[in-house]
């Protein structure tokens, strides 16, 4: 939810921070409150001074500053919320009788010259991240069967 553009009056804002500071749900994450605060901010100082700076005098100088940090620390949620998972490919749930460990291999390659680091590194940072849970159970599975395989002849 844009919170930021719909409530533009003080007096709205000032209510929503008072009932997230008393606990009642507002229906605000922490992050919705970060870009209120860094509107409000944008209002006050424009480009008079960095926007880091306009933030710590808002919060810190300002009333209606300070009680939207309090309703910033008192709600849920991340303050910067996460992007969205990419997908691998069109492709990812099936990996079209491909093994995953190829599939893994071949986006590592890219990801490695992509970014300019080495094969190992790039290998375990595509391993590691969440969205890519399907296909490490994939790999896992594989690498099962084929250890199963040598076990059994």
């Amino acid at each position: 939810m844009e919170f930021a553009r719909v409530v533009k009056n003080d007096e709205s804002v000032v209510m929503f921070a008072k009932m997230q500071v008393d606990g009642h749900g507002t229906g605000l994450e922490k992050s919705d409150w970060l870009k209120i605060i860094e509107g409000r901010a944008a209002d006050i100082y424009g480009d008079t001074i960095t926007p880091q700076r306009a933030f710590a005098k808002t919060i810190t100088e300002d009333e209606t500053g300070r009680l939207l940090y309090k309703a910033l620390r008192a709600a849920p949620g991340p303050e910067v919320k996460p992007a969205p998972p990419e997908k691998l490919h069109a492709e990812d749930d099936q990996f079209h009788g491909k093994p995953a460990h190829a599939l893994l291999h071949s986006l590592a390659v890219d990801h490695a010259k992509a970014h300019s680091m080495s094969y190992s590194r790039a290998y375990a940072h595509l391993y590691g991240k969440p969205e890519h849970v399907a296909l490490r159970d994939q790999i896992r599975r594989e690498h099962l069967a084929q250890t199963m395989a040598r076990a059994n002849g």
